[in-house]
């Protein structure tokens, strides 16, 4: 992936490259866009809300995947300064979106053997929305590393499926993270909550060299949740 011979990738035409490659490899259309030091990667994809034909679901997941692969391979093997890869892909209708997010200094530690595929896997970052999928879409900026590092977190709750809560990044103010409550099933679960997200501060905190010092979570009437600070001890 690393080209160590020369750059087979030129920034200048990185985005068209990227195009071709998807479509070489994956039989799909997509449109690349580069903000800042952020490549995004926008693919509509049949098939990617199918409940009935596997086949169909299978295809599309297996399009996502390649492209995954594929923007990396670019971003890795020329000579651009891209620091945070995202593929988005979204069904026609634009019901649903599932998004991969990926962190280019981490790719590489990887690919060096310097951080664990356990590890690896761990900063990888996806995320699926079912709401204000247009909006998401026309949303580019320039990803920093408290943003995705924030991001990951919050996918990191969001996978409790059994805690009934449901998180969306909210923003960075003076270290803090701020994290936006969609859904709350039952306070029952709040010490549950607090331990994990206490767990995952301290997680990628070491990862990412302190990015945080505490969370503080907010319902959407703006009023404060839940306050987690990182326990140095």
């Amino acid at each position: 992936m690393l080209n160590s011979c020369g750059v087979t990738y030129k920034k200048e035409t990185l985005t068209q490259d990227l195009e071709k490659l998807v479509e070489k490899e994956a039989g799909q259309k997509s449109k690349a866009y580069v903000v800042g030091k952020t490549l995004y990667l926008d693919m509509q994809v049949e098939g990617l809300v199918s409940r009935v034909a596997r086949e169909a679901f299978s295809e599309a997941l297996r399009k996502v995947q390649t492209a995954g692969a594929d923007i990396s391979r670019v971003v890795l093997s020329g000579d651009s300064d891209i620091k945070f890869m995202v593929v988005t892909a979204y069904d026609p209708m634009r019901t649903v979106l599932f998004r991969l997010v990926q962190n280019a200094n981490d790719i590489k530690m990887y690919f060096y053997m310097r951080i664990s595929r356990s590890d690896y896997e761990s900063r990888s970052l996806v995320e699926i929305f079912e709401h204000s999928v247009a909006k998401i879409i026309n949303d580019k900026h320039d990803i920093s590393q408290e943003e995705f590092v924030g991001r990951l977190i919050a996918s990191k709750l969001n996978a409790l499926q059994a805690s009934g809560w449901s998180f969306l990044y909210g923003g960075v103010r003076n270290k803090i993270l701020l994290l936006v409550l969609l859904e709350r099933s039952d306070k029952k679960n709040d010490p549950l909550i607090e331990n994990f997200l206490r767990e995952q501060l301290k997680d990628y905190s070491k990862k990412y060299n302190n990015p945080f010092d505490s969370v503080e979570v907010f319902n959407l009437n703006g009023t404060k949740a839940m306050s987690v600070s990182l326990n140095v001890e």
